[in-house]
C-alpha cells in the first residue's frame, strides 16, 4: 500500500551513507561482529564509534530534546543497557561511556547499531 498524500516514506540508514570513511569502517566492523555472534566485541565497537562522532561533532552534545523535567542532550537518547553514557561526562563536555557489564547479546548490540548508525547518518557524518 502506498503512503498517502503529505506521508513521509521511512527510510533505513545504511552503512554506504556515512561519509567519514573511519565512522563507516567502525561502524561496518560492528556489524561484521554481530554476524559472527559477538555482541560484546560489537558493543564495544560502537561505542567507540559513537565516542568518534561526538569528537569530530561536539556540538552533538548541545542539542537539547524534550525530557521529562525539562531539556536534556539529544546523545543522552544513547541505549543503556549496560554500556551507558555518562551524564555528568556530557554536562563537562567530555562524554565517557562506562561498561557496568562484561557481555552483550547481538540483540543488545542491534540496539547500539541502530542507534549509531541513524545517528551519524541524521547527522551528515
Amino acid at each position: 500500500m502506498a503512503p498517502g498524500p503529505g506521508a513521509k516514506e521511512l527510510t533505513v540508514a545504511k552503512p554506504e551513507q556515512i561519509k567519514d570513511p573511519h565512522l563507516r569502517a567502525e561502524i561496518e566492523r560492528a556489524r561484521d561482529q554481530m554476524r559472527s555472534g559477538d555482541g560484546t566485541a560489537a558493543v564495544h565497537t560502537l561505542a567507540d564509534a559513537f565516542l568518534y562522532m561526538l569528537r569530530k561533532k561536539p556540538e552533538m552534545l548541545e542539542v537539547g530534546v524534550p525530557a521529562r523535567f525539562g531539556q536534556v542532550p539529544m546523545v543522552m537518547r544513547w541505549p543503556n543497557l549496560g554500556a551507558n553514557l555518562n551524564r555528568e561526562s556530557v554536562l563537562a563536555k567530555t562524554p565517557a561511556i562506562e561498561f557496568i557489564r562484561d557481555h552483550f547479546a547481538v540483540s543488545e548490540a542491534i540496539t547500539y547499531y541502530e542507534f549509531t548508525l541513524e545517528t551519524a547518518v541524521a547527522q551528515g557524518l
